[in-house]
């Protein structure tokens, strides 16, 4: 038999299980917090940025091809700078305890297109020596990249800088997306527990089974209980002393 829900008991589901799916989001809030907070440890960036210049004479105008030229070595120095020739020296100048993969693993190199600008990015989970490597991992390749390429002009644009803030965790957007996970949860299991609860609640489950309703018992509250016994007690008392008298 296919089940069938209505917005409205939707949202009765929804308001009787409020409390639980509240809980859920909290506790989601609180969970993404202690990721965020105490087990994620923040990586910082620094990037130093370079151009190179490949023209025969320094004096000389550049010329389109030059320009074009240039832009089709950049895939070229990005290999380059990865290379142990340039990693190995800034191991050596920084005396860092990275290996050649770890130092390569912390260093990326972005491109703009069409530019002869790119930068020499490196992340760590420290500022000052994420700016310390990729300034020595530029210098480096300013002092190299002449005897491995006919290269006439290496110019370091702008040095890296401490960069105080974290690049990661992202704390609101971990926040939020804890918060909705468990919201999500709660309203997953007040839902689940609703189409597992078999009982009878109305008439409509009777109506849906195809059964006639030959009547209902109001469910009393304990105070009623309670009411109910004590006016039973006071007359079974009374039989009793009417009986007596009798």
């Amino acid at each position: 038999m296919e089940e069938e829900i209505s917005l409205g008991e939707i949202f009765a589901i929804l308001k009787q299980r409020l409390g639980s799916i509240i809980l859920w989001s909290l506790a989601g809030l609180l969970l993404a917090a202690l990721y965020t907070f105490f087990l994620v440890t923040p990586s910082y960036q620094s990037t130093s940025k370079i151009v190179v210049n490949q023209t025969q004479n320094a004096e000389q105008a550049i010329t389109n091809t030059d320009i074009q030229t240039n832009l089709s070595l950049i895939n070229t120095y990005q290999g380059i700078i990865k290379e142990p020739i340039v990693l190995q020296d800034v191991i050596a100048s920084t005396q860092s305890d990275l290996t050649l993969e770890e130092l390569g693993e912390k260093l990326t190199v972005q491109t703009e297109t069409n530019s002869l600008v790119f930068g020499v990015t490196i992340t760590d989970d420290n500022p000052y020596e994420a700016a310390e490597l990729a300034n020595a991992t530029a210098i480096s390749f300013e002092e190299k990249i002449g005897d491995i390429l006919d290269v006439n002009s290496v110019t370091i644009l702008s040095q890296a800088v401490v960069n105080p803030n974290p690049i990661s965790p992202n704390i609101p957007m971990n926040l939020v997306l804890g918060l909705l996970v468990g919201m999500m949860i709660g309203v997953g299991l007040a839902f689940l527990t609703e189409f597992m609860d078999k009982t009878v609640k109305d008439e409509k489950f009777i109506e849906e089974l195809g059964w006639s309703n030959l009547g209902s018992v109001m469910q009393m509250s304990d105070k009623e209980l309670v009411a109910t016994r004590f006016i039973q007690a006071s007359s079974n008392q009374e039989t009793r002393k009417s009986k007596r008298r009798v």
